[in-house]
């Protein structure tokens, strides 16, 4: 547990006074350096609360003591008749006041504000005695540390007469500072506002000096401390700015009005127009570029709402064609242009045709600028336009060729792109920012294409072009070389590999994007695989190369895009089934080449990325053989545990494709045997070469049953190279463990199917009593495995919301395995729906059971179809009636179910589309079930079941990228006290509460995450079952194994209580600190009590918490607990438990004597 401020208040205090009694040259004006980083931390924490003084053993008030105490002493410091000490002093509370947020002064509550000063007088009399008798420059520095207090030193009346009457002084550094001061005062206070404007424009009218004027103009944008002040003090500006003639003070004057103008829409289109006179009128260069950027000002600030756009617009176009402007000031422009674009979006008429068309030539001419941010930002602002013009233009018959911009906007950046490319050549070096252009151009491309779903073949054609011309170039530049081992490790191809990495990932997000919102047709795969096979057979590429292109191809990759296409061939039963083509298994065993050329070459990072690549999309094959020739090669110890981890998670995805080999061909078979691939690690794999009939015969459990063990074995690899206390590979062990889980429930379906089968026998009349009861039986084990298929899907969601800063690919990776998983629980609990069974052969209790899971099963899988197939959800929802969520947390965005229609859920949505189609048919046909046809209706279960086990199976897996993030991932650790004195020790009394400090604290955040968080919360329980024996007398979960929350059987149902709680509590402050018990069964009560915490910027936070344990009897018990957070955007985050809860002992309250 990481030490606050707060607890560290009387050391730093003594350490400052310590260092200014040293007499050493230099010592006292490091101490006070030193002391300034530190109160710029704690002001930057909230003030402590009981926790924080009981956890760290401080009297109350004992923080704001020395932070009082700190002040004095550098006060008396600044006292001192040294400049240097002086100077340090000032900076100290110059960093202070800087650090803060200007918008936000008046709800300042760092160190300095008027609630944390506990003695502002003494303060103050200290700078007022240099103030009254030092030398200019002493009154100088005086002054400035007043405005840095003005927080606390608004309220005298002495200090605003000794400020307003140093603002008359003879001295320029004292009325530059008393300026200075009074500006600071009056951001904070409106009166004293109102009574300065007035001295300063008086005194900018009067002086005839230039610094002095200057210093006045830089504090108008201060002065808007209420709208009504704000309005008063622009007028007063703009008549200084107007009759002025120095250009200084006018450029001055123009930022402060600017600034004092974004504060209120009101002034700002006043302010607008008088910038645009700036740019109409034949001003300087000077003037005019200064006027470009204060408008991109005030319109980046929002506050353009009544400025007229069309006059602005053409002031504009008259600026990108002055060619006596800087660049700098076309870039201006071309910003400005962009954001009235997004402005006018909803009313794109504000320009006529012909304006239009000198917009658009005017920013053509900037696009082909030879600096890269005017080219940049042209480019933006044209595909802006094209967007919003090719629904209006198309009515227009007179500017019918704007209509076409969209299109000329693709070939003006596919020729840059081009042109990028051929100017690489002549470089001797690649060029950073050059790729970095080409990445940006293509993600214009992308904004296009998304918005007009018509131009994707265009596109698709012109990067096949264009990357057709730059690889010819390339290869006439290194003609003559042959591709081989000597050429894959040579330099000279590095500006190819990184073009062509990019080129992949813009293909890779178009192919998924196509398959999001049409399908992928034969016209666009061959586009595709034109390009691969164009890459694939140059020699600019490395083996490395050719496998991440060849993964477009891949089957798994194809397959999801088209399986819509698939699954709606069916066999002769009506039973969809996957079709595969004789390309796709040519794919296959091209990577696998590829794979074997690049481990020959011997560069194991590459080999490392390729398989990486394998495995996120799916191709098993490769990623094993690539994992298993990596794991002799690294001489780390955690090197080897990760690849090893990789090796078995890769062998077992391996396991389950062999089930689909048939369906591949004899092709991919023939190429393994041949290859030895299977025997190259020592594995022994039985290939099936015809279709197994029936998912229920044994060699499909018994390959389920393999792929389990070796999931488990890659769970434990990880788990030995998880030392405490890094807890590495979380999300790791987590995802393969709900792998393993789920595969090991998809097993246990298959038995409990096979278990059925045997006792089903052709005549119902044959069927005996044992039989039935196995039937029935096997009915409700399937009820309990929908039930833990169920919870497993709502894992899935825990681990989106649990991992900060993951990418959305990966979420809807994440998403799609959650929406899979519910849709398997819902055809299990669904199979052998019989509508009277409970009159027939069940007893009631059992059939209330199964109504129950029911609703939970159709609720579950309806909420996750809302976010992409609402049509199947309205089926869905007419059979029975289903209820809104749980939790109504509209108002909290959560992570974890995020969901486009892209590759990752077609596949699964066709399959849930039949499912349901099928569950009405056999419903329908088991109305009025009696004991003739129940046989029938358990053997319709059966089949439905088998069948969408198989067709599950069938849909591929794919790996999220965020499971190849190996660093730590963010998490919290607990600590809890009764005692400061014993913090490795909570003992209480028999019959007594027991009182807790707690402390959560983050671990593993970076200063650039991606999130801010703003509210911590957590859960803690106990039961008296929770007992455990006491290791050495330790508790806080300070032990050396390697603890894994998410292993615990109550994850979901805690979670679930958390965030109510978290909603309830943000609507209602009185819910906060609720305490409840729950009954988990007769012999046990659970304690539950939820806490909320307010982090620092550390992520640490402090509570307490009162727990009622004076029932349970003498002994130690563990409390566990869980917790979560809202980031600033409303975001609900769960946070990752790093280590176990506290450990408390009961003991017998010993008699007297």
């Amino acid at each position: 547990m990481e030490r606050n401020s707060a607890a560290c208040a009387m050391e730093w205090s003594i350490e400052l006074e310590k260092a200014l009694r040293f007499k050493k040259p230099g010592r006292a004006v490091e101490a006070i350096r030193q002391i300034g980083c530190r109160l710029q931390q704690w002001s930057r924490e909230p003030e402590p609360n009981i926790a924080v003084y009981n956890m760290f053993d401080l009297v109350t008030w004992e923080d704001k003591l020395f932070s009082n105490t700190i002040l004095l002493r550098l006060a008396d410091a600044f006292k001192i008749d040294d400049k240097h000490i002086r100077l340090a002093v000032v900076r100290v509370f110059l960093s202070e006041l800087y650090s803060r947020d200007s918008s936000r002064s008046k709800q300042y509550q760092g160190i300095l504000s008027k609630a944390r000063v506990q003695n502002p007088h003494e303060l103050l009399t200290r700078v007022k005695v240099v103030l009254h008798g030092g030398d200019p420059e002493a009154k100088a520095l005086a002054l400035i540390v007043l405005g840095c207090w003005a927080h606390f030193a608004k309220d005298s009346a002495q200090i605003r007469y000794l400020i307003f009457y140093s603002l008359f002084s003879s001295h320029l550094s004292e009325v530059k500072a008393s300026i200075f001061a009074a500006a600071c005062i009056s951001q904070l206070a409106d009166d004293f506002a109102q009574v300065f404007l007035v001295i300063l424009v008086n005194i900018m009218t009067s002086t005839t000096s230039l610094a002095i004027r200057m210093a006045g103009a830089r504090v108008f944008a201060k002065l808007g401390c209420s709208h009504s002040m704000a309005k008063t003090a622009y007028k007063a500006g703009l008549e200084l700015a107007s009759d002025t003639s120095e250009e200084g003070f006018l450029i001055a004057m123009l930022f402060s009005l600017s600034k004092l103008a974004s504060k209120s829409i009101f002034i700002s289109s006043e302010q607008v127009q008088f910038l645009c006179s700036f740019l109409s009128h034949k001003k300087s260069v000077r003037v005019r570029d200064t006027s470009l950027r204060c408008l991109c000002f005030i319109f980046m600030k929002g506050a353009c709402q009544f400025v007229n756009m069309e006059s602005v617009v053409k002031i504009l176009i008259d600026a990108l064609d002055e060619h006596m402007l800087p660049t700098s000031s076309h870039c201006d422009a071309l910003r400005l242009l962009q954001k009235i674009i997004f402005y006018v979006r909803r009313n794109p008429s504000f320009l006529d045709a012909n304006e239009y068309s000198n917009l658009v030539k005017a920013v053509e001419n900037a696009a082909r600028s030879p600096v890269k941010l005017k080219r940049l930002l042209a480019f933006q602002v044209l595909v802006h336009l094209s967007l919003q013009l090719s629904g209006k233009m198309e009515v227009e018959s007179g500017v019918c060729s704007l209509s076409l911009l969209p299109s000329r906007v693709i070939s003006l950046i596919m020729d840059q792109i081009a042109s990028l490319a051929k100017m690489f050549l002549d470089l001797p070096q690649s060029n950073s920012e050059g790729f970095q252009e080409i990445k940006e151009l293509l993600n214009l491309l992308l904004l296009i294409v998304r918005e007009q779903s018509d131009l994707w073949i265009l596109l698709l054609e012109k990067i096949c072009l264009t990357a057709a011309l730059i690889m010819k170039m390339h290869e006439d530049a290194f003609d003559g070389q042959q591709r081989d081992v000597d050429f894959e490790v040579n330099e000279k191809n590095d500006i190819s590999l990184r073009f062509s990495f990019i080129l992949y990932g813009f293909v890779a997000i178009s192919v998924g994007y196509l398959g999001q919102v049409i399908s992928i047709t034969p016209e666009i795969f061959d586009k595709v695989k034109l390009l691969v096979n164009s890459v694939c057979q140059s020699c600019l590429f490395s083996s490395h190369t050719c496998i991440i292109y060849s993964l477009l191809l891949n089957c798994k990759f194809i397959l999801s895009c088209r399986i819509a296409e698939d699954f709606r061939i069916c066999n002769n039963n009506g039973f969809p089934h996957f079709t595969f083509c004789e390309d796709l298994t040519e794919n296959e065993i091209f990577t696998l080449e590829c794979a074997k050329k690049l481990l020959r070459v011997g560069d194991e990072w590459p080999a490392y990325m390729a398989g990486r690549h394998a495995a996120c999309h799916g191709s098993w094959f490769a990623a094993t053989l690539i994992f298993g020739h990596l794991i002799s090669k690294v001489r780390s110890d955690i090197f080897h545990y990760w690849l090893k981890s990789l090796f078995q998670f890769a062998l077992a995805e391996r396991k389950i494709q062999f089930l689909l080999l048939p369906h591949y061909g004899s092709g991919l078979t023939i190429w393994l045997e041949k290859e030895a691939i299977l025997n190259m690690f020592h594995i022994q794999e039985h290939i099936n070469h015809h279709y197994t009939g029936s998912i229920t015969e044994g060699i499909y459990y018994g390959k389920l049953s393999e792929t389990y063990q070796c999931l488990f074995s890659s769970v434990e690899v990880l788990k030995a190279a998880a030392v405490p206390p890094v807890q590495s590979f979380c999300f790791q062990r987590w995802f393969l463990s709900l792998r393993a889980k789920i595969l090991g429930t998809v097993g246990s379906i298959l038995k409990t199917l096979l278990n059925v089968l045997c006792s089903i026998s052709t005549d119902y009349g044959k069927l005996g009593t044992n039989n039935t009861g196995i039937i029935l039986e096997s009915v409700n084990e399937f009820s309990k495995l929908s039930l833990k298929l169920e919870r497993l899907s709502h894992e899935f969601d825990l681990i989106g919301t649990t991992f900060i800063g993951m990418d959305t690919k990966s979420l809807n990776v994440i998403s799609a395995l959650a929406l899979n998983c519910s849709l398997l629980a819902f055809c299990t609990g669904f199979a052998f729906h019989v509508p009277d069974l409970a009159t027939t052969l069940m007893t009631e209790n059992v059939d209330d059971f199964r109504t129950k899971l029911r609703a939970i099963l159709i609720q579950n899988l309806t909420s996750r179809l809302r976010l992409v197939d609402d049509e199947t959800s309205k089926m869905l929802a007419q059979l029975f009636e289903v209820t809104g969520p749980p939790n109504n947390c509209s108002h909290l965005v959560s992570r974890g179910k995020i969901l486009d229609l892209g590759y990752e859920v077609r596949g699964i949505l066709t399959l849930c589309r039949y499912a349901i189609s099928e569950f009405i048919r056999m419903q329908s046909k088991s109305s009025g079930v009696d004991k003739e046809t129940f046989l029938q209706v358990i053997e319709d279960g059966m089949q439905f079941l088998s069948n969408i086990v198989m067709l599950w199976i069938s849909i591929p897996f794919r790996v999220p990228k965020r499971f190849f993030f190996v660093r730590p991932c963010i998490g919290c650790e607990l600590f809890a006290t009764t005692d400061v004195h014993k913090l490795d020790e909570i003992s209480i009394p028999y019959g007594f509460h027991l009182s807790l400090n707690l402390c959560l604290q983050l671990k593993n955040i970076t200063p650039n995450m991606s999130v801010q968080i703003t509210k911590m919360y957590c859960i803690l329980y106990c039961g008296s079952s929770f007992q455990e024996l006491k290791h050495n007398g330790k508790n806080n979960g300070k032990n050396h194994q390697v603890y894994e929350a998410w292993e615990n059987d109550d994850i979901v149902e805690m979670h679930n209580k958390l965030l109510h709680y978290v909603t309830e509590s943000s609507k209602n402050e009185a819910y906060i600190g609720k305490c409840s018990t729950s009954g988990v069964c007769k012999t046990d009560r659970v304690i539950e009590v939820f806490v909320q915490f307010e982090p620092d910027e550390k992520g640490q936070g402090f509570s307490n918490c009162l727990f009622d344990v004076s029932h349970y009897p003498v002994g130690c018990y563990r409390i566990k607990w869980y917790s979560c957070c809202v980031d600033s955007e409303g975001c609900f985050w769960n946070l990752l438990p790093l280590n176990s809860g506290p450990l408390f002992t009961i003991h017998q309250l010993c008699s007297a004597g």
